[in-house]
């Protein structure tokens, strides 16, 4: 039986849960006192961590929740559903492990979908998490209402399901290890342990417990702790909150598994995929010279409130690369943060550029190739690149700058083809006056056309336009040629093409309606979120379910949503992504 897969659905079951809020029971204090609790496991080497701070405030929680009730109503009637058609099934059909495993989950969740109903499954929707590494190896630790209820609650969809996962004892302390029968070269197992007030959950090498389990079970400390002040000062640096950041040290995470010294550097020779030990220190600095090219990772909370949400995510580099990416960015107009329209969209990146620097860095490596026996691929990769960067780019190519769209409206058919539009579409590059007389000359019907730079927007024919029915005009700026689609559009086209570019090294961004995205992706997947399910042939009821529970979320989040904007830009130290949603009034 292959228990990883089995186990790992019903922890998935508990977590997702217990992610959605705070119980009404938890005070402030002890909600910060627990989560500095749990900080203290994390040792100061370790080469990532994400974590809270701050517990989510009681009324954010209580609006995602009421938001979501059509959800969990929905979930409820689903696991009614569920249970009377694994009722029905044959015996041979209900003797399917992944069958028991549904079942056992629906005996104990099947009416329980609550604040007060999950609490006496011992599962707190308010616990404090802290995710990071023992070395390369996960461990994730989660707050709990009643850890002995919990306890009960595992092992009751364990017996149910007639898994045979027997407690394990280690120096007192009680764990459960789930491992596959048929391990992989390195075996791996996953280990589940209900402390006195949280849930410690790892995936961890079966054949080093002695070295991790002291760790992982909280028998042994870690010798020195620093998790508290990293994330302080990660906060305080990027203007995160105290709701939620994280760290991915890659330099440190490499060094895992390059140093012989490592665990994951041991295990990796014993499973005979390869022997740290005779990596060659040119290698290993060969290989951190590519990864200190973005030697960090951040992410954290800007903004929760219970109409909003903002996260930032941050790839660093040094501060001569960042320069030189920021460079490429071409200075157009970003997309509308407050705009009212089902979407704005922006992109601009100098293509004639970015060729040259991606041209730079092959052109180097195939100069100064690498010696790393492990970096031979690479060599190789660059002179295929370099003989296809050195052929000469079109003129429109060499000279785009970037392309904006902004949608008022799309009508789709039923089978997700654009039948019609209304919006604007700017083209930008250099001397558009050169692009449109090239295009005149092969294009008669455009070649009638009068396209100056300030000129009023003029119709294009209908013989330019392939959907019949479409209204467009054309018109063009010192920077861009642009086109409005739909009667009334035109008027706006000369200030759509006129906008103030952004400088802040953006070079990409998104505003959009989200209850739009979710119709229109629905749509594009020919699965109506308001339809009949989606029919997955030969599934398993797992997945059947598991369906369902998206299409449930998808509808949430399509009643919920409000607008959505995304941008990313080249900052002083490296890539910045940020996202920002709404939400409507409730």
């Amino acid at each position: 039986m292959n228990f990883m897969r089995l186990t790992t659905l019903l922890l998935a079951a508990l977590l997702s849960l217990a992610a959605c809020g705070k119980s009404e029971e938890s005070s402030t204090s002890a909600a910060v006192d627990a989560d500095l609790k749990l900080l203290a496991y994390v040792p100061a080497d370790t080469p990532y961590l994400a974590a809270s701070l701050e517990p989510i405030p009681a009324d954010v929680i209580d609006s995602y929740l009421a938001r979501m009730q059509p959800v969990i109503d929905m979930l409820q009637a689903d696991l009614s559903t569920a249970r009377a058609e694994l009722e029905s099934t044959d015996a041979a059909a209900s003797e399917n492990p992944e069958a028991k495993m549904m079942s056992a989950l629906l005996d104990e969740f099947d009416g329980n979908l609550s604040r007060s109903g999950l609490a006496g499954l011992g599962i707190d929707l308010g616990s404090n998490k802290v995710a990071y590494g023992l070395g390369a190896f996960p461990v994730m630790r989660v707050g709990l209402s009643n850890a002995e209820a919990l306890r009960e609650t595992i092992l009751r969809i364990l017996r149910n399901a007639e898994i045979s996962a027997p407690e394990q004892n280690y120096q007192g302390v009680a764990f459960w290890r789930l491992a596959d029968d048929d391990p992989a070269d390195v075996p791996m197992g996953l280990y589940v342990s209900i402390m006195e007030d949280h849930l410690a959950i790892g995936l961890l090498p079966t054949t080093a417990e002695d070295e991790l389990l002291p760790l992982f079970l909280g028998l042994e400390m870690p010798a020195s702790n620093d998790a508290g002040e990293r994330l302080v000062k990660l906060n305080r640096t990027h203007g995160y909150t105290s709701h939620g950041s994280g760290i991915l040290e890659l330099h440190a995470l490499a060094d895992q598994f390059l140093r012989p010294e490592n665990l994951a550097a041991r295990m990796m020779a014993a499973s005979g995929e390869y022997d740290p030990a005779s990596m060659t220190q040119e290698c290993v600095s060969e290989i951190h010279g590519i990864i200190d090219n973005t030697p960090r990772m951040t992410m954290g909370v800007k903004e929760l409130s219970t109409t909003a949400v903002a996260m930032q995510y941050r790839v660093e580099t040094p501060s001569s690369l960042a320069g030189s990416l920021a460079d490429l960015v071409a200075r157009i107009p970003a997309a509308n943060k407050l705009s009212n329209r089902l979407m704005d969209l922006a992109f601009g990146l100098k293509f004639g550029a970015a060729r040259d620097f991606v041209r730079e860095k092959v052109l180097a490596i195939t100069e100064q190739p690498y010696q790393c026996g492990h970096l031979q691929n690479l060599n190789v990769s660059a002179i295929q690149a370099l003989e296809k960067l050195n052929q000469p780019l079109p003129p429109f190519v060499n000279n785009f700058r970037g392309v904006r769209i902004s949608l008022n409206e799309i009508m789709m058919s039923q089978d997700a083809i654009p039948e019609n539009a209304r919006g604007h579409l700017a083209v930008h590059v250099e001397q558009p006056q050169m692009f449109v007389g090239m295009a005149q000359m092969f294009l008669p019907d455009l070649a009638e056309l009068a396209l100056q730079p300030g000129s009023p927007p003029v119709r294009l024919p209908e013989s330019l336009i392939e959907v019949p029915g479409i209204v467009a005009y054309a018109a063009m700026s010192e920077e861009a040629i642009g086109l409005a689609v739909g009667e009334g559009e035109e008027a706006g086209l000369p200030d759509y093409l006129n906008q103030e570019p952004a400088d802040d090294g953006t070079f990409f961004s998104a505003s959009y309606d989200m209850a739009a995205y979710v119709q229109y992706s629905n749509m594009l997947k020919n699965n109506p979120v308001s339809g009949d399910s989606l029919n997955y042939e030969g599934e398993s009821e797992i997945q059947d379910h598991t369906n369902k529970y998206a299409e449930a979320m998808a509808t949430a989040y399509k009643e919920m949503g409000g607008r959505s904007y995304v941008s990313m830009g080249f900052g002083a130290d490296g890539l910045v992504i940020e996202n920002r949603a709404t939400f409507k009034p409730q």
